[in-house]
Formats: C-alpha cells, sequence, structure tokens
C-alpha cells in the first residue's frame, strides 16, 4: 500500500489515543532501522544524522541498537542539543548520553564521515518542506560525498518531498530508505535517491484506521489561513424548522458555529421566524411564507442561496411530515444535485429522496438512522448491523451518497470506504443531538468539501462532546451542554481523548 504523510499522521495520533505513546512508535522504528542496517553490514563505524525532530529520536533509537550489536556509533547533531523539542526524541536523547559506548559529537562535526562504514540519515524525513537550509543542506551535501559502503534514509531521505517526488535543491542519497508502516508516494518516484525502499512493522493497530480518532480532527480539517476573512471558516445555510419544530434548525446552526463556522444562515416558516431567532443572536434567519415548507417555496430557497452563497446545505431539520412539505423535500434535493452543491440531508429531509432513482452526485451526507434507513430502503438492518456492511455499500453506490449510519457504533460508508465510530453513549438518544450532528457535519463539509471524511470527523467530534460530558463534567449530554463544548473538543481534541477513554 501507499500512505501520504497526511495519513500516517492520523494513524500515528490515532495510535496515542489508542493509549500507545509515540515513543513505543519510535522505539520500534529505531529498532527496524538498526535490523535492517545489520543484515547488510557485520562490523564497522555508524555516523547518524540527526535531526531536532522526530525522525532525529528515530535515529538515535537506532544508534542504540546499532552499539549493542557490535558496531561503533558516532551521533552528529545538526544543531544544538539545547534546540531539540520533541519530547521523545529528548528523552532517548538524555539515554544516549549516558553510554559510553555512543559518542555524540559537536554539531556539524562532519570529520567523522571520513571513517564512517555506514551513514544514517535522521534529519528531517517526512517532515520536508521546500529546498533545504543550512546547517541540513551542508550535512546532506557532506553526507553525499562520503565513501561509505551503506548510506540508509530513514522514512524518506532528507530533501525529497514524500508525497510528490520533487526535490528542491539537494537531497540526501540513500542506498537504502527505511519507511515507517507503507510507502510514502513519492519514494516510489525518484529509486535514484531512495535505493532499496524497505517497509518497517512499528506496531500501529488496524484499530486507528478502522475507527475514527483524533488525529482525524487534528489533521484533516484544513486549517484558516494567516489572512482569513468572514466566510473562509466556511459558510453554512440551514433549511428546517415548522410548526411543530422550532429547535432542530437552530441546534444545527449553532453546532455548525461552534465546531468553526464562520457564517450560519437559516430558513425557516416565517410563522417560527422570532422563536428561532431567539436562540441566538448569532444566527442569521430568513424566511419562507407561513408555518410549513411547500413547494412554491423553491423560489425563495434560490434567492437566499444566491445571496448567501452557501459552502454546504443543512436540509431536513424539524422540516415536518405535511405532504406538501415532503413534495417541497423531493424538488429542493433534485435542485440541490443538478446545481452541484454540498448537502447533508437529515431527519425529515431523507423523506425527499426516493430510493432507487435519487442520485446524489457523490456530494452529500445522509444521516440516517436505523429506523430511517428502513424507511428509506426498505432494508431492515436490525441488530446485527455491524454485519450488514454490503447492505450499506450498496445503498451508498445507489444513492451517490455517504452515508452514516447513526447506532451504537457508527458507520460511515462510501461505495468501498467504511469507517466506524465508537463515540459516544445512551445518554445521546435525548431529541436534538442528531440536529447537532448534522450541523457538525455541515460546517466540517464547508471546509474540507469531502463528504465522506466530514462525515466521520463530524461522528467522532459529537460522540466526544458527549462522553467528555458524561464521564468528565458529569452532565447529561443535552444538545445545548454538547453545543457548549464543541470548541473545546476541536481545540483540544487529542488531550481530550486521552482524558476521556485512558483514564485508569
Amino acid at each position: 500500500m501507499v500512505i501520504s504523510v497526511k495519513e500516517m499522521r492520523v494513524l500515528e495520533t490515532n495510535t496515542v489515543g489508542l493509549g500507545i505513546p509515540l515513543r513505543m512508535l519510535m522505539e520500534a522504528a529505531g529498532k527496524s532501522v538498526a535490523d535492517e542496517v545489520v543484515k547488510r553490514v557485520k562490523g564497522g563505524c555508524v555516523v547518524v544524522l540527526m535531526g531536532k525532530g522526530g525522525n532525529g529520536g528515530d535515529g538515535v533509537v537506532a544508534a542504540r541498537y546499532l552499539v549493542s550489536r557490535g558496531l561503533h556509533v558516532y551521533i552528529v547533531p545538526a544543531y544544538p542539543l539545547s534546540e531539540v523539542s520533541h519530547p521523545d526524541t529528548l528523552a532517548n536523547l538524555e539515554i544516549v548520553r549516558g553510554l559510553e559506548s555512543i559518542v555524540v559529537t559537536k554539531p556539524c562535526d562532519t570529520s567523522v564521515l571520513e571513517e564512517a562504514d555506514v551513514v544514517v540519515d535522521a534529519l528531517l524525513g517526512t517532515g520536508v518542506r521546500g529546498e533545504l537550509r543550512s546547517p541540513i543542506r551542508d550535512l546532506v551535501e557532506k553526507a553525499n560525498e562520503a565513501r561509505a559502503r551503506l548510506k540508509v534514509a530513514i522514512d524518506t531521505p532528507s530533501g525529497l518531498n514524500p508525497d510528490t517526488g520533487v526535490v528542491h535543491g539537494v537531497a540526501f542519497r540513500a542506498d537504502l530508505t527505511v519507511t515507517m508502516h507503507d510507502v510514502k508516494p513519492g519514494l516510489l518516484k525518484r529509486p535514484d535517491l531512495t535505493g532499496e525502499v524497505v517497509v518497517a512493522n512499528i506496531g500501529v493497530p488496524r484499530e486507528a484506521w478502522r475507527f475514527v480518532g483524533p488525529g482525524d480532527v487534528l489533521y484533516r480539517i484544513p486549517s484558516k489561513p494567516v489572512d482569513a476573512h468572514k466566510g473562509v471558516g466556511g459558510r453554512v445555510l440551514v433549511i428546517g424548522g415548522s410548526r411543530y419544530y422550532t429547535g432542530a434548525p437552530a441546534l444545527a446552526g449553532l453546532a455548525a458555529l461552534a465546531v468553526g463556522a464562520d457564517l450560519s444562515f437559516l430558513v425557516v416558516p416565517e410563522s417560527i421566524r422570532s422563536i428561532v431567532a431567539g436562540y441566538s443572536p448569532e444566527l442569521i434567519t430568513a424566511t419562507v411564507p407561513g408555518d410549513h415548507f411547500k413547494p412554491g417555496d423553491l423560489e425563495f430557497i434560490e434567492k437566499y442561496v444566491r445571496e448567501f452563497r452557501p459552502h454546504t446545505i443543512v436540509f431536513g431539520n424539524g422540516l415536518g411530515r405535511d405532504e406538501d412539505t415532503l413534495e417541497f423535500a423531493n424538488q429542493f434535493i433534485k435542485w440541490a444535485v443538478e446545481h452541484g452543491l454540498y448537502l447533508v440531508v437529515d431527519a425529515d429531509g431523507l423523506k425527499g429522496i426516493v430510493y432507487g432513482e435519487t442520485r446524489l452526485g457523490w456530494r452529500a451526507v445522509i444521516t440516517p438512522h436505523r429506523g430511517e434507513f428502513k424507511s428509506l430502503t426498505n432494508i431492515d438492518l436490525g441488530k446485527d448491523y455491524l454485519e450488514k456492511i454490503d447492505v450499506l455499500k450498496e445503498a451508498s453506490t445507489r444513492l451517490e451518497a455517504t452515508i452514516l449510519l447513526k447506532a451504537p457504533v457508527d458507520i460511515v460508508v462510501e461505495k468501498d470506504r467504511v469507517r466506524y465510530n465508537k463515540t459516544g453513549n445512551p445518554g445521546m438518544t435525548v431529541g436534538g443531538t442528531g440536529d447537532v450532528l448534522a450541523g457538525i457535519t455541515g460546517a466540517v463539509l464547508a471546509k474540507t468539501r469531502e463528504p465522506y471524511t466530514s462525515a466521520c470527523i463530524a461522528a467522532y467530534i459529537n460522540g466526544l462532546a458527549g462522553d467528555y460530558l458524561y464521564h468528565i463534567e458529569k452532565k447529561q449530554p443535552t444538545p445545548t451542554n454538547i453545543i457548549k463544548v464543541l470548541p473545546k473538543m476541536v481545540r483540544e481534541t487529542l488531550e481530550v481523548h486521552i482524558t476521556v477513554y485512558n483514564r485508569a
């Protein structure tokens, strides 16, 4: 398999969320490098070029294992040791500095390269971006000139972009590249720089990619640019509400704002506007005539979409089940698909989908629970729903949509892709939590433009907030309580995850 740097960061962080510290992965990585070296070289002198990040820590661990196998090892740091900030690299560095068998030289002391049988590049790894600068560039150039029998790169040769294979200026020329977990795509494009590529198993558990985790939030949601202006963080339009359901669209709109959307617009029936607008001054409300949606209201929706220019539309929350409302729902969904809009279809909005006819063009997330899925498809998933993934895949393909099945273990399906989410608790069965989930999904979709990714992240964040409230704050995970803590879930995802799930 091939894995991007971002995907690898996701897996590493999800692994930490599962209770496996990065230091254990670093230990496995360093040992794997040492194992590959001793397969090829018997005895001699090894020079490890050490950066100040995690890749440098891999090299330090490798040095320790190589010494234990009888080789002479020098570690050449690229920077003063006071500049090493990675906590696991620092910890391993403190260990080797206490060993007489390993020599840590002064920064950039390349004189030891003259006697090196093996040179290990532990300078940058997958962290490289752009052209190398001194002192890294100087060390790479000196290493390339060295006459060592074996030159080894950890994860990727420094200077080689692991995703694209692009080299800006100079890159380390390796005879062997030991890459972690899976091959990075750029390595396949430059065999002249990577040499032989060996994939090391560093112990990333399958749960790290099977279940959504903190890494998905931290690395898949784009951050705002430093010159961001209003709207860049996402404009979400919620269409819903009726004479009986005034809170549902407001909850969706407020949830969207809580996870980072810049603007949240609501279109509701005119009779409930004052109630909905009263939930928060942050909600921008517009109306259609009457106390529920009707087919003729599409002309108003078209006008609002032109005016508000939403990145995503959340549709169906509190919509109601009047016959003409359901006709409007079907009409709206057809129009939205024709115009290529990104959609989150929830609750009564699902009744506007005709299974076997409606095609959502792979720009939509639908969020049914098992009962709604049965109403939509006439298929009963039952209690053994986790064993019916093929049914969900078939439904996703027929609908051309991402399905976020809300259940004790959520399932997100898009074509053949499947992820699971285990966050959440029975206390979240209270009415309105589904509206919050829809709003979160809409906000994340506004940022990513990736329905499958957005559904995964939204399910995880919503459940994490509920579990944080229930287990840590000892509060009921009501919709309003969930919305209050959503910003913390996004800002401090890994810390919250560890606090909630890795309790003694």
